[in-house]
């Protein structure tokens, strides 16, 4: 198989399109793939400013990039999103869905879930992942090759229903294990032209306390509960989102892959 393997610029020539861009796991994505020679279409909803320091990172560090605002729940903004990118590179190898909720209403036991916020969850992660899929494919199929990523979750493990970074939330589980049923059907879908592949992070280091208000003593207990006791590098993600989508995993198709520290039992 002809391709390009691991030589520091696997994605020269090549453009990959990260939504959720302006966060901390779609900025270290999308700055992984600017350091290795792609051109960057950075998406992001609200976070503007975040979404424009990793295009200004990437361009300082001599690659290409632009910045351009997405609303994955709107189609109108999916389509504009994709023509936009379409227009400036004239092509689309790589999509990683990076783009997700994560509110309080979101993190409280099964009982005291609101339909309203499950419904809004449902719409950005599982939904807003197919929009942009669907959007996407014809562009890829132009070049007959393609690669998607998509972000779920690990789910089904924990010790504490306290404890929402120990335990996971019924309705995020439930948004993730729709987003693995995407992943492996979708791969079958499209192969062999687009392969289509999913990440399952555990905890990553980030600011839990102060953006989602998660007690220290929770921070401490999910830490302590990882054999590896501490939580992921967002860097580390993005490695793991890089190789997926470069030609070195090219036999790899329809597959979840766990990054979490061995915190989920193989087997």
């Amino acid at each position: 198989m002809d391709g390009t393997w691991n030589d520091g610029h696997r994605f020269s020539g090549r453009v990959a399109m990260v939504t959720g861009a302006g966060g901390t796991l779609g900025g270290a994505v999308a700055l992984g793939f600017g350091r290795e020679g792609a051109s960057v279409v950075v998406g992001y909803r609200s976070s503007r400013g975040e979404a424009e320091s990793v295009v200004a990172a990437i361009v300082d560090a001599g690659g290409t990039a632009s910045a351009h605002q997405l609303d994955v729940t709107d189609q109108a903004s999916v389509v504009r999103f994709i023509d936009e990118a379409d227009a400036t590179y004239g092509r689309i190898d790589v999509l990683v869905n990076a783009a997700g909720r994560l509110d309080e209403a979101d993190t409280v036991r099964f009982e005291h879930m609101s339909a309203d916020a499950a419904t809004v969850l449902l719409t950005v992660d599982v939904v807003g992942a197919m929009r942009m899929c669907h959007a996407a494919i014809p562009i890829m199929r132009r070049h007959g090759r393609g690669a998607i990523i998509n972000f779920s979750s690990t789910y089904g493990n924990g010790v504490n229903p306290d404890n929402p970074i120990n335990w996971v939330p019924v309705t995020y589980c439930a948004a993730k294990g729709a987003i693995r049923g995407l992943t492996t059907s979708l791969a079958r879908d499209l192969a062999p032209e687009i392969r289509v592949n999913a990440l399952a992070p555990g905890p990553i280091s980030g600011n839990w306390e102060q953006e989602w208000g998660i007690a220290p003593e929770h921070i401490a207990e999910a830490k302590g509960m990882n054999p590896m006791k501490r939580f992921g590098d967002p860097r580390e993600i993005a490695e793991t989102v890089l190789f997926l989508a470069s030609d070195g995993a090219g036999y790899i198709n329809g597959q979840v892959i766990h990054v979490e520290g061995g915190w989920v039992t193989a087997g």
